[in-house]
């Protein structure tokens, strides 16, 4: 008879022998010899802190329309001052005496108007086509930034998620492959991902990575959804699923387990984190699980 089998009808056994079950919250009690048999093994959960968390992936901007457009509106400022200097000259000799007429000084005034227009214009188009986190910026906020890009002492990266990105402020981590680089948000982006349909995050890399991230480079990222939650990381080894819930055995004492179904559990690469209804130190079965399950189904299936 191989092990498999042996196991099988170690657990039949107990259904027959044993009266007690273990449906969601209450208890199965099994001798030490038979937990043995059926190979039981349990292990201690530790304390853990986790954020929620969003996989996205940023894409690192080509930052030369935003150069132009930035030199732009620097060639329209100063036009501006000039034809308010020559409309403010004109205005005051027409005043004093008619030394320049009237009607060149309503078309010098006219000018400076039509330079305001241009500068607006140029200034809101920074919104438009690169939303409101780069709007907001000064002229000599968003200067300087610019020079930073050309130096590669900063990269401008678009962040995307699947469904959309949840937060517009903080900051992402990227996956460099030997290194991550955060990623500091500005706010959303003014035009969709046409693959994914969703609206993304600007965000703002500055230090050596930067000078990693060339032009059209993808990295995976994540980004940060929520403040820290203490709670407990159940292993992989130790979650079952049935009837479209995912529960584990705790050990209560040396002969009896509870199966304890784990509410709203975030997924995490060792199992599932929980912030309740676990507790730091208790023994969860993460060898015989199913053995244990097995023992309860055949006369009580499960919830």
């Amino acid at each position: 008879m191989t092990r498999s089998m042996r196991i099988l009808c170690l657990a039949l056994e107990l259904v027959l022998a044993a009266p007690a079950y273990a449906a969601p919250g209450l208890v199965l009690k099994i001798d030490a010899a038979t937990q043995r048999r059926l190979g039981v093994v349990t292990a201690p959960l530790v304390a853990e802190r986790r954020s929620a968390s969003v996989g996205a992936f940023a894409r690192v901007l080509d930052p030369g329309p935003l150069a132009t457009l930035d030199s732009d509106i620097a060639a329209a400022a100063a036009a501006l001052a000039a034809s308010q200097a020559e409309a403010s000259r004109a205005r005051g000799l027409n005043a004093a005496d008619a030394t320049v007429s009237k009607r060149t000084a309503e078309t010098a005034a006219a000018q400076a108007r039509a330079d305001a227009a241009k500068l607006l214009l140029l200034r809101r188009r920074v919104g438009l086509e690169w939303g409101p986190g780069l709007a907001a910026l000064s002229d000599a906020q968003r200067s300087r930034l610019v020079a930073d890009l050309a130096a590669g002492r900063a990269a401008l990266v678009r962040i995307d998620a699947v469904g959309g990105v949840p937060v517009l402020r903080g900051a992402a981590q990227m996956d460099l492959g030997a290194s991550r680089a955060v990623a500091a948000l500005l706010g959303p982006a003014r035009n969709g991902d046409p693959r994914l349909q969703s609206t993304g995050v600007l965000g703002i890399v500055r230090g050596a990575q930067a000078l990693q991230l060339g032009t059209g480079t993808v990295a995976p990222a994540t980004l940060q959804t929520g403040a820290a939650t203490d709670g407990v990381v159940i292993p992989r080894a130790a979650l079952l699923r049935t009837g479209g819930r995912t529960f584990a055995y705790v050990r209560r004492d040396a002969a009896s387990f509870e199966r304890r179904v784990v509410v709203d559990g975030r997924t995490d690469p060792a199992g599932l984190f929980a912030a309740a209804g676990f507790r730091a130190g208790e023994a969860v079965v993460v060898s015989g699980a199913a053995q244990l399950f097995a023992a309860e189904t055949p006369s009580h299936p499960a919830d």
